[in-house]
């Protein structure tokens, strides 16, 4: 689902958007001409929810939402709506692929081996009479997590060649039932 639109000298909300209920409502409700809060919570949601966004290194969902809400300038105690929670689910399905559940899962692995490096490193220091002072649990673990990291960049790979061919069936499946989509003028 396109969220956004950027026509060179503004940003616009894209049609599509605008068919989802809940953004209508948030886009109808700011009365303003520039649409000035509308656009703070479509930023929101857009940092919050979409997978290309620069704050999904945060994990944690409500770090990520008290940065973005500090990062953005939003303002103190600003806080979403019932309405943008809403749209904000709706998105979260529309743009969801088994391709960015695998990224998102990755990032949790990264993270998680992040905090594992942090416990050895603690170790390291707190037991510097210990073999190498890492525990031996903390090693295999660590071992375990960064060989499945190595192999999810190929299976990301394969599930997005996967998606593509399931759409190129689909859409050859509307060919052949004649679902055909004419162009401007077409019939001229």
């Amino acid at each position: 689902m396109k969220l956004i639109d950027f026509d060179g000298i503004d940003f616009k909300i894209a049609d599509e958007a605008l068919l989802v209920k809940p953004i209508r409502e948030l886009f109808r409700k700011d009365r303003s001409a520039k649409k000035e809060e509308f656009w703070k919570q479509i930023s929101y949601l857009w940092f919050m929810c979409d997978p290309r966004s620069t704050y999904q290194f945060l994990i944690d969902d409500e770090e990520r939402s008290a940065e973005i809400i500090k990062q953005e300038g939003l303002g103190e105690g600003w806080k979403p709506s019932a309405t943008l929670k809403e749209a904000m689910e709706v998105y979260k399905r529309q743009t969801t692929t088994t391709a960015s559940l695998l990224l998102e899962d990755m990032r949790f692995g990264l993270d998680s081996i992040r905090g594992l490096i942090r416990k050895i490193g603690k170790s390291m220091s707190d037991n510097p009479d210990e073999e190498g002072g890492m525990p031996m649990k903390l090693d295999k673990a660590l071992d375990s997590m960064t060989k499945a990291v190595d192999k999810i960049p190929d299976l990301a790979k394969k599930l997005v060649e996967a998606e593509k061919a399931l759409s190129k069936d689909f859409m050859d499946e509307d060919k052949a039932r004649g679902a055909v989509i004419k162009a401007i003028g077409e019939d001229l």
